[in-house]
């Protein structure tokens, strides 16, 4: 599980400096932290609770959002979109992976 955790990580940070470059090791920090709290919680919801995979993943996206805005200094919106792209990108690609392989 923790090799999905990286590539989420791996997959999320770059999509976030194609928006904005200042500060990597900062933004870097707090992005793995931020998919270090969210991703073990969908995945304890996910296999705990009958609560659609779309439901929990728009809750990481409003909770990664309000961390970019938060922590990153974006506006809301650019945050909300950031994080839109962001959780989107790794939920296709998740989900192609455990359906190919």
């Amino acid at each position: 599980m923790l090799v999905y955790l990286l590539l989420t990580i791996a997959i999320e940070i770059p999509i976030y400096f194609l928006f904005d470059r200042s500060r990597i090791a900062y933004t870097t920090l707090i992005l793995i932290l931020a998919n270090c709290i969210t991703w073990p919680l969908l995945h304890i919801f996910l296999q705990t609770t009958s609560i659609p995979l779309v439901v929990l993943e728009t809750g990481v996206t409003i909770v990664e959002a309000f961390i970019i805005f938060n922590f990153l200094n974006q506006k809301i919106s650019k945050a909300f979109l950031i994080s839109f792209i962001q959780n989107t990108t790794t939920t296709l690609i998740g989900v192609f992976l455990n359906k190919y392989f």
